[in-house]
């Protein structure tokens, strides 16, 4: 697929400000030089002359993706670019509403986006890559701390769901297969809450009385955490008995990829996810 389908696909959806994280000089192209700048932390990766390009599309969702110092940043992006470095593929990252991006990749261009998660319904429109390229820690629950006594040292989830709190939920968002199938079983009384760009406004909703807690897994929650300690006045954070082991991550793209350009990345995630570099990412989180 070249520009022409892209700059097509683009217009049909809404005008939008392309950011490239392309090198200036087609030269670097045939050295397929890779530059990872660690702890920022962005990644771009060039292949050479010849490659597609690919497209890489992201919503503001950190620890896992967003924009710091005006780069791409975050947990699935550093693994993302391992993996585009390991295959040679040039890429480019930009930066759209979530809603958007799925309209995009329903339609046929060279794009992805990172870290979704794996559905039925998802499989009939997008392409998934073979291999997950992450998966999360359980979740957990952030509680107004005034209703603590209300639970034990590690409440199940029906605890927590039967109880008369009222939970907050982030509107739109696929939870996965064992937190979505118990909210449709114990069906508590959801405030469905547009988040926006800002990870943390559930955080501070439950801190205003609007809910009582929330779910997030433990990446998502101590990240907040971290860059908010003032929080640590009103809420905490409660570990589930029974939770699972978390959700697993893929590459989400169109079905109409390149077919040569999904296997490339099909092999390069099974290589990169045995590598050192991997397991260094992973021990940052």
């Amino acid at each position: 697929m070249g520009n022409e389908m892209f700059h097509s696909v683009i217009a049909s959806v809404a005008r939008i400000r392309r950011r490239r994280c392309s090198p200036s000089r087609p030269g670097w192209l045939r050295r397929a030089v890779a530059a990872i700048v660690l702890g920022g932390s962005a990644f771009f990766a060039w292949a050479q002359t010849g490659s597609p390009e690919l497209t890489i599309l992201h919503f503001e969702r950190m620890p896992y993706f967003g924009v710091e110092s005006g780069r791409s940043a975050g947990l699935l992006v550093d693994i993302s670019g391992l993996v585009f470095a390991e295959a040679k593929i040039a890429v480019r990252y930009q930066v759209l509403p979530v809603r958007r991006i799925f309209a995009m990749l329903a339609e046929p261009f060279n794009a992805c986006t990172l870290g979704a998660l794996k559905t039925e319904a998802r499989e009939k429109t997008y392409a998934y890559s073979d291999d997950f390229i992450y998966q999360d820690q359980p979740f957990t629950v952030i509680l107004n701390a005034k209703h603590r006594h209300l639970f034990s040292k590690e409440p199940t989830v029906r605890d927590i769901l039967e109880s008369p709190l009222r939970p907050g939920v982030i509107d739109g968002y696929a939870y996965g297969e064992w937190l979505d199938r118990n909210l449709a079983q114990y069906q508590p009384t959801l405030s469905r809450i547009n988040i926006g760009d800002d990870t943390a406004r559930l955080f501070r909703m439950i801190i205003a009385d609007r809910v009582d807690y929330m779910f997030a897994v433990v990446e998502e929650a101590d990240y907040v955490l971290r860059r908010h300690p003032e929080f640590a006045r009103d809420l905490v954070k409660v570990a589930l008995a029974d939770a699972p082991a978390g959700n697993k991550r893929y590459l989400l793209c169109s079905k109409g990829i390149d077919k040569d350009l999904m296997r490339r990345i099909n092999v390069a995630i099974a290589r990169v996810k045995t590598s050192s570099e991997y397991g260094s990412v992973i021990m940052r989180r």
